[in-house]
């Protein structure tokens, strides 16, 4: 059996990037989409935000197996933390780790908001535009790493 070919190994991880960019849209789309609907008409926004619940964390999954899989495929050729590129990336990094510890909550009220089991449902608005600015800047900040 043969070993990977360069033009393997680029082609896998130029696959697992757009596949990394793809799930954020998806997360950051729905996010965006899910605060922009709970602006208009609040009351019937629930189902929607139950849905992108689900993909959300189907995409949240994604995104950390695919940034994983980017960090490795760079790997020795990446800066040091201590220089203004790995400065951004630890702060990028630690953004998306708040974005999936406030998740967590949001996630349960709006299921529990949607089953009625909770007695004062979710501000939809707030949360959702929440997410949405977490996403943003972890967008911003993914756009100067590229451009670095």
């Amino acid at each position: 059996m043969a070993g990977i070919t360069p033009a393997d190994h680029h082609a896998l991880t130029l696959a697992i990037r757009w596949l990394h960019v793809a799930a954020m849209a998806v997360a950051f789309g729905g996010a965006f989409l899910v605060a922009w609907l709970s602006w208009r008409a609040r009351d019937s926004v629930i189902e929607t935000a139950v849905r992108y619940e689900q993909v959300f964390w189907a995409a949240a999954g994604v995104l950390v197996m695919t940034g994983i899989g980017n960090l490795g495929a760079f790997g020795a050729s990446l800066l040091e933390p201590s220089t203004g590129w790995g400065t951004t990336l630890i702060a990028k990094l630690w953004l998306v780790a708040a974005l999936i510890v406030v998740s967590l909550p949001r996630s349960l009220a709006v299921v529990l908001t949607a089953s009625e089991a909770r007695t004062r449902p979710v501000d939809l608005r707030r949360v959702y535009t929440l997410t949405t600015s977490m996403f943003a800047a972890i967008v911003a900040l993914a756009i100067v790493l590229a451009n670095a």
